[in-house]
């Protein structure tokens, strides 16, 4: 039997992350992979939805503003290519009662998954993306796993 995964996402419903979804559309149809949309992931690596619903009823239902101020090139596949902010304060306010959590993870909104660059990279003008402050107002449990176009929606709270 395949193993489940979970994880809880932030994301944002506001007009402000259409350019963050425009280059995350242009990333993954350049390299034929699957698109996704902006979010910034809270907790991972979850092996059932009974435990990922309690973790969800421990995180701060709170709004969460952000101001992410560079690009980052990570080593991992899911941390390939990503926003990131000087001050993540806020993510860790939301997540700061969980047990064991967070431990070596770095809040982080992510353009693109894989194993390369995608061949663009080195060309574009990211000027016009960041600085960028984004509202994040929805919290959202996904099922989630090692194939993108796979990930599901189980779960949509507003955050108040």
């Amino acid at each position: 039997m395949e193993e489940q995964a979970f994880s809880i996402w932030v994301k944002s419903s506001s007009d402000d992350v259409a350019n963050i979804k425009n280059q995350i559309d242009s990333f993954a149809n350049e390299e034929n992979k699957a698109s996704f949309d902006p979010h910034v992931t809270l907790v991972t690596k979850i092996n059932s939805q009974q435990k990922a619903n309690d973790i969800l009823d421990q995180i701060k239902k709170e709004k969460i503003t952000i101001t992410f101020d560079r690009i980052n090139e990570g080593r991992s596949y899911f941390q390939r290519l990503y926003l990131e902010a000087s001050d993540n304060n806020q993510f860790y306010n939301s997540v700061i009662s969980l047990e064991g959590w967070p431990s070596l993870w770095v809040p982080h909104l992510s353009l693109y998954y894989g194993n390369e660059l995608p061949k663009s990279y080195s060309s574009i003008n990211f000027d016009k993306l960041i600085p960028i402050t984004i509202t994040f107002d929805t919290l959202e449990l996904y099922k989630t796993g090692p194939i993108v176009s796979e990930w599901k929606e189980i779960t949509t709270l507003s955050l108040g």
